[in-house]
């Protein structure tokens, strides 16, 4: 993969260097992108609501792993009493049917605890990546339209591949985030 950016920036460099009338013509931005998200406003409201989604997602779970363990230990007491030898076959019989449904109840509740953390895992998931990939789209709009505006062809994400070099005048990151903030 860095192979293949590092030839698609070569060879975008070889086509505006053809067509640039001198070197110093060919004008290169960086940008900082996780520098960028992890200053955006709407980005960090977002990861805000989400931890909360997860709070309470962990706060079900919680209950019903509380009630599972409310069942398991109904369910000990339950054999405990079954081991007293001076019980009669009756109520043996009567503690043997009420500890299969609590063993039942207790399964159950373990299926049902497993089907909650997939479930909740796999909509985190996405909601993680939906709001992501839209607070990146917001934040490549802005760096292109920065881009545009100073006429310059090419910017680099200098967190997402090697950079060996960039001016320090060259990085907007300051500025994409300034217009960002100010979009709400």
């Amino acid at each position: 993969m860095r192979k293949f950016l590092f030839t698609a920036v070569a060879v975008i460099f070889l086509h505006a260097g053809a067509h640039a009338q001198s070197s110093t013509d060919l004008n290169i931005l960086t940008v900082d992108m996780a520098q960028v998200y992890n200053s955006y406003d709407r980005a960090e409201h977002s990861k805000e609501q989400f931890q909360k989604a997860v709070e309470k997602a962990q706060e079900e779970m919680r209950a019903m792993i509380d009630e599972g363990v409310k069942a398991a230990k109904e369910l000990q007491e339950i054999r405990e009493k079954m081991d007293n030898p001076a019980l009669s076959d009756s109520a043996r019989s009567k503690l043997k049917k009420q500890a299969d449904e609590v063993e039942d109840k207790v399964h159950k509740k373990e299926v049902e605890v497993n089907q909650f953390r997939q479930e909740t895992d796999r909509e985190l998931s996405q909601r993680r990546e939906e709001f992501v990939a839209r607070h990146i789209d917001e934040i490549k709009r802005v760096v292109k339209a920065v881009a545009e505006k100073r006429n310059v062809p090419i910017v680099l994400n200098t967190s997402g591949i090697e950079v060996l070099y960039s001016d320090s005048r060259m990085d907007v990151t300051d500025r994409v985030i300034k217009i960002l903030n100010k979009s709400k």
